[in-house]
């Protein structure tokens, strides 16, 4: 097969015209014209991004449209309605779940106390009071910079004690929803 090689500019404008049968093309397999302005824009994103596997110049509408149904399957696959769980399973009794933070919070004060004053006073400002980096800064007369570098690693110090004592479950959105001692620890 012979390739006949396009042009940058040349491709450009061939994909530029091509746009709105795409974007028509689209539309009448989506629910709405915001989604499918989504999608028409994926697809331009996917096409420029993979010009060079293009196999024949002569057959670009037909690459194009290949590229598009894909995504579109894929569109269809990521909003497969998910089974119902069970109640049982669906969500966790609230005493519980609050149990289990509270004791969470309590180790990590109490791994919060044993760490080196330069890290532990940025990260309890910003972990348990919520203040805003930007505010621990001020409030501590450091660069946002320093704060920044301080509360980062001072993250990663808590981490790594909360990791060596217990094992964490985490749900979709990263909080806590359960746990295990790995060895006798004072948390």
């Amino acid at each position: 097969m012979v390739q006949n090689a396009l042009s940058g500019a040349e491709f450009d404008t061939a994909v530029t015209e091509f746009a709105g049968k795409l974007r028509n093309f689209i539309r009448r397999r989506v629910p709405d014209a915001a989604t499918a302005e989504d999608l028409t824009q994926e697809t331009l994103l996917k096409v420029y991004r993979s010009r060079a596997s293009l196999p024949d110049t002569q057959r670009l509408e037909a690459w194009v449209y290949r590229i598009a149904r894909n995504n579109l399957v894929d569109y269809y696959r990521r909003r497969r309605p998910t089974e119902e769980l069970p109640e049982t399973v669906s969500a966790e009794p609230a005493d519980e779940v609050a149990a289990l933070r509270t004791s969470v919070v309590a180790s990590m004060r109490r791994f919060l106390a044993e760490m080196p004053e330069a890290y532990r006073e940025p990260v309890r400002l910003a972990e348990l009071e919520g203040l805003p980096l930007a505010k621990v800064a001020l409030r501590l007369g450091l660069s946002l910079t320093a704060v920044k570098t301080r509360v980062r690693r001072g993250r990663i110090m808590l981490k790594k004690k909360l990791q060596d004592c217990c094992r964490f479950e985490f749900d979709r959105m990263g909080k806590v929803i359960g746990w295990e001692r790995r060895k006798p620890c004072p948390c």
